[in-house]
């Protein structure tokens, strides 16, 4: 027979955990009418800006009369 383990122990204890809540929190909770639609016609959905990807750039500055080189987001 094998021996058990503290990870076999831990993880037999959070797939027993997640069987007994598993079924009962499974089902969708019902929204109520008047929060599923907004009651203010003028509410107008967000736009996204989408920006790109920020780099780093090796760089030098001064900082306190010396001078300080490394790594900086631009």
């Amino acid at each position: 027979m094998d021996t058990m383990d503290r990870r076999k122990l831990i993880c037999g204890g959070l797939i027993a955990a997640a069987t007994l809540v598993l079924p009962t929190g499974g089902e969708a909770m019902p929204i109520h009418a008047s929060v599923a639609a907004p009651a203010d016609p003028s509410i107008s959905k967000a736009q996204v800006v989408v920006v790109g990807p920020r780099r780093r750039r090796w760089v030098c500055w001064w900082r306190r009369g010396r001078r300080i080189c490394g790594w900086r987001w631009i």
